[in-house]
């Protein structure tokens, strides 16, 4: 007798780290290329609070564009699982995302920014910080969208490959 079980992002992320059409890598929030002198109070404090991001990206290519349909359905099937909670979604002229929730409001176990563009590939981007709190990450994930901070972090990726 078997059980079906819903694979983890963290099973995903290691699964995937040898897969040569992934990059797994950290990001400090300050190469995100978020403006400091535009951010009122609370959301440098919501910046202050997150140090760094752990991506996993697909970039698509020809040569695995037929690979991208079924890597963006695995990764759909564990987000949209029962585990996480939609906080937002964000919505930009190439890129659209959700920002996620495992565990509760008050302690959150993890927070997640899943981003796609049908033409790039997609990206994960696990939130890492001390004392993470989901309206920080609202917060942060509002200001990085009125700066236009999602696409700029495609194109920088996109130069890092």
């Amino acid at each position: 007798m078997g059980c079906s079980k819903t694979q983890s992002i963290q099973e995903y992320y290691v699964a995937k780290s040898e897969d040569l059409n992934f990059l797994v890598i950290d990001i400090p929030t300050s190469v995100l290329g978020i403006n400091n002198e535009v951010l009122n109070q609370k959301e440098q404090a919501a910046l202050d609070s997150f140090q760094k991001l752990n991506v996993l990206m697909f970039r698509k290519t020809a040569a695995n564009a037929d690979q991208f349909p079924e890597e963006l359905k695995a990764i759909l099937q564990i987000i949209d699982g029962e585990q996480f909670e939609s906080l937002m979604t964000l919505n930009d002229r190439q890129f659209s995302g959700k920002l996620l929730l495992e565990g509760s409001v008050e302690s959150p176990d993890e927070i997640v920014f899943f981003g796609s563009a049908s033409d790039k590939g997609f990206l994960l981007a696990r939130l890492i910080g001390s004392k993470m709190r989901v309206e920080k990450a609202i917060v942060l994930a509002k200001a990085l969208e009125r700066q236009g901070v999602l696409e700029n972090t495609v194109e920088v990726l996109d130069q890092m490959l």
